[in-house]
């Protein structure tokens, strides 16, 4: 029997208007909650919300990442009412996650990690003093031991709300309106890459930023659309963040990391760092979609609109 195809929820309401509607809704609803969060998080803290931005304390890093539970509250509510379906019908047909399909994206971007992180010790050994980030503790390690659990209960929230968004909702809507992989997966990806643009802090190294995240989300759509749920896609997402656990960004949410990489965002480095990930990404999505390919053809959908 066909596998009912991933957007098979979507497709009785699947009107650009009602969308478009969903997506002022859910951005409404998370901007609310970024808000109030934020304004909560600080009179707990004792502080002004705008000292959490950064997120370079463990408690601010969790006030960033707690506020995407917006993204979770405005699904719930607004699927039954605008498209009459189930929360749960964004991971696809079957009604929830494949978790052993999240472990496998969790395994694979855990791998892609391991070599990023090797190639990092080689520049650590090769590149001149004056060229090469310097990596230093940011967290003390009692208070990064203590906060490790909660701060993957909280990546893994704010990475499966973006992949509910964008690979659940969107993704769905869009591939049961339109047949166009520009329409369903190049334009959102490349929206949402858009999102990121910040050419004050990144420079040059901003469009770059775009086009990776322009390329991670396509080549999730791709994977989810393959798989048939959101759950290969969520362990990629998943695990990509929670290595910031172990490095991060000086000065960019690195309340949660063990040690801080200080880079200048605007560098050739940090050029080499987005275009290297980019492409060692690209390759192994590439390998294993003509895996895919050859070892488990693409049946033709059994509905497709």
């Amino acid at each position: 029997m066909t596998q009912p195809p991933f957007w098979q929820p979507a497709l009785e309401r699947a009107q650009i208007w009602r969308t478009l509607v969903g997506i002022v809704l859910i951005s409404a609803g998370y901007f609310a909650a970024t808000f109030g969060i934020f304004i909560a998080g600080a009179a707990a803290l004792g502080t002004q919300p705008e000292a959490l931005l950064s997120g370079g304390t463990p408690a601010g890093a969790a006030v960033f990442f707690a506020t995407f539970i917006g993204f979770h509250i405005t699904l719930l509510i607004i699927l039954p009412l605008l498209h009459k379906r189930r929360y749960r019908s964004l991971f696809g047909p079957l009604m929830g996650m494949n978790w052993r399909q999240f472990r496998y994206g969790l395994y694979v971007t855990a791998g892609l990690g391991l070599v990023y992180f090797a190639s990092m010790g080689v520049e650590q050994l090769i590149l001149p003093e004056a060229k090469r980030p310097a990596i230093s503790p940011a967290t003390p390690l009692p208070t990064w031991v203590a906060w490790l659990i909660p701060a993957l209960v909280l990546i893994f929230m704010q990475s499966l709300a973006e992949e509910l968004v964008f690979r659940g909702y969107l993704l769905q809507q869009l591939r049961a309106r339109f047949r166009s992989v520009w329409i369903w997966a190049i334009l959102p990806s490349t929206l949402f890459g858009a999102l990121h643009f910040d050419a004050g802090t990144y420079g040059i190294n901003a469009w770059f930023y775009v086009l990776n995240t322009a390329v991670m989300g396509t080549i999730a759509c791709f994977i989810t659309l393959r798989t048939g749920n959101l759950g290969a896609a969520a362990g990629l997402h998943f695990a990509n963040n929670a290595m910031m656990l172990l490095v991060g960004i000086q000065g960019d949410l690195d309340g949660f990391s063990l040690l801080a990489m200080a880079a200048d965002p605007k560098s050739a480095y940090m050029t080499w760092s987005i275009l290297f990930q980019t492409g060692l990404s690209t390759v192994v999505f590439v390998i294993w979609w003509r895996w895919m390919n050859t070892h488990h053809p693409i049946a033709k959908p059994a509905t497709d609109h």
